[in-house]
């Protein structure tokens, strides 16, 4: 149950996401960008910390805080901060999703377990050649993932919506940053098209989980 704060924590949450998303996310790096990126979602996170979210939930968006924090200026070890607390956040939900999962519809697990694993496998192609020494942490990362999607099909509505947001987010990052670094005139509409994805998708799973 969302405290009688709620509304004004998510208020704040989404004016800082709607400014960084309209006016930051596709520039350079500075304080200010950092500090809208990260207090999106950080704020969400001591809100569910403040109810009776689960814990992994709590957890999972603190994770996604840090790895915005650590993606919001450009440097190799900042990206692999990044990647790893995603990495958790992926693996947090894949938990959270596994102990909600009341019975598997197995009709709906083989489906979802072909089409993401046909994305996974896609990869391979169009993804992973691209990553240089990259490609074992981005490999387990889009594993990470497809678990997560296939599973969050076992619930369906606003979770399922979500972390099929948060994942379509995450394949436009590949794009922007693997296969598109040079077409600058992408930049823009690739960074806004994937932070609206983003935040949402964790916007969708929290309300899901927290406004009963």
């Amino acid at each position: 149950m969302i405290t009688a704060l709620g509304p004004a924590i998510i208020g704040a949450s989404l004016l800082s996401a709607t400014i960084y998303g309209a006016a930051f996310s596709w520039r350079d790096a500075s304080a200010l960008k950092t500090l809208l990126k990260t207090l999106s979602l950080a704020v969400v996170c001591v809100l569910a910390a403040a109810t009776d979210a689960p814990w992994l939930l709590v957890a999972a968006l603190a994770a996604s805080s840090l790895g915005d924090a650590a993606l919001a200026a450009p440097g190799d070890k900042r990206f692999l901060v990044g990647l790893g607390s995603f990495a958790l956040a992926h693996v947090l939900y894949i938990i959270l999703f596994w102990q909600m999962i009341a019975q598997f519809d197995m009709t709906v697990l083989a489906i979802a377990g072909g089409v993401f694993g046909l994305l996974a496998l896609s990869t391979v192609w169009w993804l992973l050649p691209f990553t240089h020494d990259l490609k074992l942490p981005v490999a387990v990362y889009v594993l990470l993932i497809t678990g997560m999607g296939v599973l969050s099909t076992q619930l369906g509505g606003l979770v399922m919506a979500g972390a099929l947001a948060f994942i379509a987010s995450d394949l436009l990052l590949s794009l922007q940053l693997f296969r598109l670094p040079d077409r600058p005139s992408l930049t823009v509409p690739i960074s806004v098209a994937l932070w609206v994805l983003y935040y949402g998708g964790q916007i969708s799973i929290f309300l899901a989980l927290t406004a009963a």
